[in-house]
């Protein structure tokens, strides 16, 4: 399949099956390949990890991670428990999560330049996916910045959560929503 095909056709999933799980090899082996397709700029090598839940257990102690700054949070303490139960929900019944982190580094072009290239290899990952009938969500919530999370991810001070890429495979292919054309968003300098 050509990529400019993909690249259109490409959606974020929303609503994924329960199963089947995603089989961690296989985003391993997608990982292999969208790093593959992006050569740092610099010629030097990125750095980044990956954190993957893909059990129920670890599905479980993700949403508990993510839903400890709503339970904290005076304004949001008084969420009914249905809403709460929601949430969870939902992050557990997502087959697969897969969060990204990022190095940071004090000199500002280098860490643009590696931020730069591990969002490279995240769409790369999601059209790589999308070729194996694998849907993704990359997630990017303010829920998803607590204390709790970065520890379950055992981030440390000099590192940033890039997003997570929420994995499944699924049965409808939502409508494609419309897009800015390109001449939308083209400026020239003049003179």
């Amino acid at each position: 399949m050509e990529w400019a095909k993909i690249i259109q056709e490409r959606r974020s999933i929303r609503r994924f099956k329960s199963s089947p799980e995603v089989d961690q090899e296989l985003v391993r082996e997608l990982l292999r390949e969208a790093q593959g397709l992006y050569p740092y700029p610099s010629g030097e090598a990125s750095s980044y990890r990956y954190v993957y839940a893909g059990t129920a257990e670890s599905r479980e102690r993700l949403a508990a991670c993510m839903l400890e700054p709503l339970v904290k949070n005076k304004l949001v303490k008084w969420l009914p428990e249905k809403i709460r139960d929601f949430v969870r929900k939902r992050v557990t019944e997502i087959p697969g999560h897969l969060a990204v982190i990022a190095s940071t580094n004090e000199d500002r072009r280098t860490n643009d330049m590696n931020y730069a290239a591990v969002c490279g290899i995240m769409q790369n990952f999601q059209l790589l996916a999308w070729q194996r009938q694998l849907g993704t969500l990359w997630d990017t919530e303010p829920m998803m910045q607590s204390r709790e999370l970065f520890h379950l991810f055992q981030m440390k001070p000099t590192e940033k959560l890039v997003g997570i890429l929420h994995l499944g495979y699924f049965d409808k292919i939502p409508k494609a929503r419309a897009r800015t054309r390109a001449e939308k968003k083209w400026t020239i300098i003049s003179g």
